[in-house]
């Protein structure tokens, strides 16, 4: 397998953004409450699986720490993990600050559920899959496995689709032509660049 060289020092920046990046997960969790009223949408389960499967995809492989630190090539793996993971933790912790409530693993519709078009959903309808994307091309990234995106990224692709179907379905039942025009006007997962 295709393996590019790297400096440790990419794996301790991942490393240290991604206890960052779960520190706001565990924090959403932590503060997560039940409802017992609502839409599930279980087609999300199988979506999850197939998201984690395109992440875990990046990780087989050797390691070849053969830069220095300080080597042009280690440098610029730091600063686009950098980039990747602030994006990443941005979109996260901002996408469930304005989800609130409303945040879940699976898709979900609570009974007083609300439609978010705030923070980062006013550019994106799914901002916290693209800071998953995110996350997953810094990994890729820190431990030198970009060939491993060949399987990762579809798997994490189709992934993504099937849970961004699932909850678009569950907001369009409960919202209606709201959810409709805010489809119409805001893209699923990538911003639209205004000229």
């Amino acid at each position: 397998m295709f393996v590019v060289p790297i400096a440790m020092a990419q794996v301790w920046l991942f490393s240290a953004l991604a206890l960052v990046f779960f520190g706001f997960l565990i924090r959403v969790m932590a503060r997560r409450q039940s409802e017992a009223g609502g839409r599930h949408a279980t087609s999300s389960r199988l979506g999850i699986i197939v998201q984690g499967l395109g992440m875990a995809f990046v990780v087989p492989g050797a390691i070849r720490p053969a830069l220095a630190w300080s080597s042009l090539a280690a440098i610029a793996a730091c600063l686009a993990i950098l980039l990747l993971m602030s994006g990443a933790i941005a979109l996260f912790a901002s996408s469930s600050t304005a989800l609130g409530k409303n945040w879940s693993f699976q898709a979900r519709t609570r009974s007083d559920h609300e439609l978010i078009r705030s923070g980062p959903y006013a550019y994106v309808r799914h901002p916290i899959y693209l800071g998953m994307l995110l996350f997953m091309l810094a990994w890729a990234v820190a431990l030198g496995h970009w060939a491993n995106l060949v399987v990762a990224m579809p798997l994490f692709v189709i992934g993504t689709k099937m849970r961004t179907a699932a909850e678009d379905r569950l907001l369009e039942a409960s919202f209606g032509q709201d959810f409709i025009a805010y489809r119409k006007s805001v893209p699923a997962l990538f911003p639209r660049l205004k000229h």
